[in-house]
C-alpha cells in the first residue's frame, strides 16, 4: 500500500470517527430519558412540549452543523497538523457540553415559571417475579474470551517469528512513513500481548461498571421501567463484548506487520476500520435503546407530575454528588451510559486507581520500545 493511500484511508477514518461522534451528540436529546430534558428533571408529558421539542431540534441542528465542519477540518489536519486534528477531535464533546449548558438554563426558566416540582417524592421498587423476570447484564465471566484471542495472538508471534526481520517497524507517520523501529526479540511477543492486556482489563472494567449500575426505577410503571433498564444494560453489556472482540482481534495485525505479511499501512487501515465498525455498533445499540431503555417505554403513558427531582445533586448537568446515595455508579444525566457518584469517596478511589493503571501502562509502553 502506498504511503499516499495510507494517508488518504487514515484522513477518511478519522473523519468517520470524527463524523459518528457528532452524530451520536446529535443524538443525544432523543435519547435521554423521558423524565429529563437537557439534564433537568421534568414530567415525562412535558416532552411534548413545543418549547422543548425546538429546543431538541435546534440542539440536534447546530451539533450536525460543527460535525460537519469538523469533518472538514479533520481531513485536512490528519496530515498536517496531528495536534490541530487533537483538538478539533476534542473540541466537539466541548462543543456538545456548552450548548447543553445554554439550552440547560432555558428549560430550567421553563420548569420554574410553569411549576415543575415535586410535591411529593415516592420511594419505587421492583421485587418478586418482576425483578427475576427482567433481562440480566451479561455474567463477567464473559470477558474471558479475550484470553484466548490473546494466546492465539502469542502463537500467531511465535509462528511468524522466524520470518520476522532483525529491525521491526512499530510506527509510521501520518504520511504512511516507518519513523520508529525496535529490535527482533522477546518485544516482539511482549508489545501485543501487553496492549491486548491492557485493552481487556479496560472492557472488564466497563463491564463490571455496567452490573454495579444503580438501577432506575419510574415511580408510575415500576415493572416496565426495570424491564427496560434491563433489555438497555444487557444489550450495552453485549455490544461492549462485541466491541472489545474486535479490538482485540485487531491487535492481531501487529505480528503480522512485523513479519511483513502485511504493511503497516495496511494494519493501521485494519484497526481504523475495527475502530469504525466498534463505534458504530456503540451507536446503533444506543440509538435503538435510549439511555436506560427509554425507547422502550415511549408507547407507554406519560406521567404528567414529578414525583421526584434529583436536580440539586448533578452539577452542571453531568456531574453527580449525592452524598446520601450509596451508589458509585448510576445512569448519566444528559447521553447514553453511565457516570460516577463523586458524592461517594470510592469513586475518587476507583478514578484514582484508573489513573495509577493508565500510568503504569504507559510506563510499560516506553520501557518496551525504549
Amino acid at each position: 500500500m502506498s504511503p499516499e493511500l495510507v494517508s488518504l484511508t487514515g484522513r477518511t477514518m478519522m473523519a468517520l470517527i470524527t463524523l459518528l461522534t457528532g452524530a451520536t451528540f446529535a443524538l443525544v436529546p432523543w435519547l435521554t430519558r423521558r423524565r429529563e430534558a437537557f439534564a433537568v428533571t421534568v414530567p415525562e408529558a412535558a416532552q411534548a412540549d413545543p418549547r422543548l421539542r425546538r429546543m431538541r431540534v435546534a440542539y440536534s441542528v447546530a451539533m450536525l452543523a460543527l460535525s460537519a465542519l469538523a469533518v472538514a477540518l479533520s481531513w485536512t489536519l490528519a496530515v498536517t497538523s496531528p495536534v490541530a486534528l487533537a483538538a478539533v477531535v476534542l473540541a466537539l464533546p466541548l462543543a456538545g457540553f456548552l450548548l447543553m449548558l445554554a439550552f440547560r438554563s432555558r428549560v430550567r426558566a421553563i420548569k420554574r415559571a410553569e411549576g415543575w416540582q415535586a410535591r411529593h417524592e415516592r420511594a419505587s421498587a421492583v421485587v418478586g417475579s418482576a425483578a427475576q423476570d427482567a433481562p440480566q447484564v451479561l455474567s463477567l465471566w464473559w470477558n474471558l474470551l479475550y484470553l484466548p484471542v490473546i494466546l492465539a495472538t502469542l502463537a500467531l508471534t511465535a509462528a511468524l517469528y522466524p520470518s520476522m526481520p532483525d529491525v521491526v517497524p512499530i510506527h509510521m507517520n501520518a504520511t504512511g512513513q516507518v519513523d520508529d523501529t525496535i529490535a527482533k526479540g522477546w518485544v516482539v511477543f511482549a508489545l501485543p500481548a501487553a496492549i491486548q492486556l491492557f485493552l481487556g482489563g479496560a472492557f472488564a472494567s466497563s463491564h463490571w461498571m455496567i452490573r454495579r449500575s444503580k438501577r432506575p426505577v419510574s415511580t408510575e410503571a415500576p415493572a416496565s421501567s426495570s424491564l427496560a433498564y434491563g433489555a438497555f444494560a444487557r444489550a450495552q453489556s453485549l455490544a461492549l463484548l462485541a466491541a472489545g472482540m474486535l479490538v482485540q482481534a485487531s491487535i492481531a495485525l501487529m505480528p503480522l506487520s512485523f513479519a511483513g505479511v502485511i504493511s503497516m499501512g495496511h494494519a493501521a487501515v485494519g484497526v481504523a476500520v475495527v475502530c469504525v465498525a466498534a463505534c458504530a455498533v456503540t451507536l446503533g445499540t444506543s440509538a435503538a435503546y435510549g439511555q436506560s431503555g427509554t425507547r422502550l417505554l415511549r408507547h407507554t403513558p406519560a406521567a404528567r407530575t414529578l414525583d421526584f427531582d434529583d436536580d440539586e445533586h448533578w452539577k452542571a448537568g453531568i456531574f453527580c454528588v449525592n452524598r446520601e446515595d450509596p451508589a458509585v455508579i448510576l445512569p448519566r444525566r444528559f447521553g447514553v451510559g453511565w457516570a460516577m457518584n463523586w458524592g461517594n469517596p470510592r469513586s475518587w478511589g476507583l478514578t484514582a486507581l484508573l489513573v495509577l493503571s493508565i500510568a503504569a501502562f504507559v510506563a510499560i509502553l516506553q520501557a518496551l520500545i525504549g
